[in-house]
């Protein structure tokens, strides 16, 4: 991290470190998010393990599925702090593989086009609220946007530069243990590397007249790394490490898990029978409004300027065929591949950086034709975002630009606090008076909300729906298999808000009292 800020000039470098602050502040207020503690239980269960060199029985471990490589490391690191500020550790871990993100879609950027594009695609993925919302408290799919953007950044520097052995090699590890990084979080992980690898292997063999020998031998390499480096951390797989990796993945395709339902645009769908544009729909009413208006502009400017970009950067239109090809396979993937989808983009977060790539060669163009009146609107429409931005600090996940209609009805457009951080404020700034607050929940992890109303409400008991005074709720999809209806909390539950958490008129969260007579 300080040697991409010695990058930047002295002005450049107090805003990045500005931005750093901001994003340790959001990640220290912000809540726990659903399933965040049981990840942390995981890695902890098999660091354990590992630590014992398998003394401590295998038995003892549920079958999660998962290689835990992350989450063990996260959990060595975890331990060094006070257990009271457990969460707040994790929550930086993690903040600063987000932010490692942006540093590798900056080099990526750079290696590809030139610095300014580089600095401009820095700068407008940090702002967009999805990516950035997701920082602290998204423990998987953060982790899989860092290890693919740097997986590009090392095919990249193998497939250009002139290499030596030892370099090659170096390579090579870097590769292998970012793959196992990202496929122990998600086997399908797997999958997001195809576009990756069959383009520069193609760009390696026809173009760059590599030798074909040497090419299959480096993978061999990369391969036989990355397998032993997964399974060293996937506890679950030791019991066999041949065939185990292959009944996992069969069964997370037989076994599908996840939200069940999704609220997409005012219409409620099921997790595995998705629109065919939910990605596109997605986009459209959550990217900030600029990076709207840079897209609109996008392909005009880029053909007007076609033969300049030619020239002043190497294999442009390739260069551009493969970004349009990462931006594009999450819909391949959608349309070949049945499996939940939920949360908005958080499945397909590794495809976020690729995103702003389009816009920040859009944006630096624009800046060279100094054409004032575009000039002026971009500037108008970025500082329209800025102020949304820091208004919704720090639940910048549930961001929703202004196409998706009037404030108050936003919550019937999509779900916005999905991942229930807001409960933290909602809860420890509530002041219900009673001696003893019976509670139940409609959208959100019980254990959460008991941990914190034990802590604001020492006598605070989670109760029978029929039995609770208090319901404690965000906006989730629920589904009734007695009435075969599908709704959402806010409307199920339909009195007046005792205490509610509202960012830029949004309400994402809400304490109500229930009339059980």
């Amino acid at each position: 991290m300080s040697n991409f800020i010695k990058l930047f000039s002295k002005h450049e470098k107090k805003i990045i470190i500005s931005l750093i602050l901001y994003a340790i502040y959001c990640s220290i207020v912000i809540g726990v998010s659903w399933d965040e503690k049981y990840y942390q239980i995981i890695g902890k269960l098999n660091l354990d393990y590992l630590l014992s060199f398998g003394i401590i029985d295998e038995g003892f471990f549920s079958k999660y599925r998962y290689s835990t490589f992350y989450w063990s490391i996260a959990s060595l690191i975890g331990q060094i702090a006070p257990q009271k500020f457990s969460v707040e550790i994790y929550h930086l871990i993690n903040t600063f593989f987000g932010l490692l993100t942006i540093v590798g879609l900056y080099h990526v950027v750079k290696k590809l086009f030139n610095k300014k594009i580089a600095k401009i695609s820095s700068i407008l993925l940090f702002f967009t609220p999805f990516f950035f919302g997701h920082l602290a408290i998204n423990n998987k799919d953060i982790i899989l946007s860092f290890s693919h953007i740097w997986i590009i950044y090392y095919v990249l520097k193998y497939s250009i530069d002139e290499l030596n052995f030892k370099t090659r090699f170096i390579i090579l590890i870097k590769l292998s243990t970012l793959s196992a990084l990202g496929t122990g979080i998600q086997l399908l992980f797997l999958g997001s590397l195809l576009p990756i690898f069959l383009i520069y292997f193609i760009n390696l063999i026809f173009f760059r007249k590599r030798n074909f020998k040497l090419i299959i031998f480096d993978i061999l390499i990369y391969l036989s790394l990355f397998y032993i480096i997964l399974l060293l951390f996937w506890v679950d797989a030791h019991e066999n490490i041949f065939t185990q990796p292959l009944v996992f993945f069969i069964k997370l395709f037989s076994e599908p898990v996840g939200w069940p339902f999704n609220l997409v645009n005012g219409k409620y769908f099921s997790s595995v029978d998705i629109p065919f544009n939910y990605l596109l729909i997605n986009y459209i009413y959550k990217l900030p409004e600029f990076i709207l208006f840079l897209y609109l502009l996008s392909f005009p400017i880029i053909i007007l300027n076609f033969k300049k970009l030619k020239k002043e950067i190497r294999n442009f239109n390739i260069i551009f065929f493969c970004i349009l090809t990462l931006l594009v396979y999450p819909n391949i993937i959608l349309s070949l591949i049945s499996f939940p989808v939920y949360d908005g983009v958080r499945l397909f977060m590794w495809s976020v950086p690729y995103l702003v790539i389009i816009p920040s060669i859009t944006t630096f163009l624009i800046l060279k034709n100094k054409n004032f009146f575009i000039n002026f609107i971009l500037m108008l429409l970025f500082i329209f975002h800025l102020i949304n931005f820091i208004k919704i600090t720090p639940f910048h996940y549930t961001y929703l630009n202004i196409l998706s209609g009037p404030k108050d009805m936003r919550y019937k457009k999509f779900e916005n606090d999905y991942w229930s951080t807001s409960l933290k404020e909602l809860i420890y700034s509530s002041d219900l008076r009673e001696s003893k607050v019976n509670f139940h929940t409609c959208g959100v992890n019980p254990e959460i909300v008991k941990n914190y109303m034990k802590n604001k409400y020492k006598r605070s008991e989670f109760t029978r729906l029929n039995n609770a005074e208090y319901i404690i709720m965000t906006n989730r999809t629920l589904f009734s298999k007695k009435e075969n209806k599908i709704s959402n909390c806010f409307d199920e539950y339909s009195s007046d808000n005792v205490h509610q958490v509202v960012r830029n008129g949004i309400i994402l969260s809400a304490i109500k009292r229930l009339n059980n007579e």
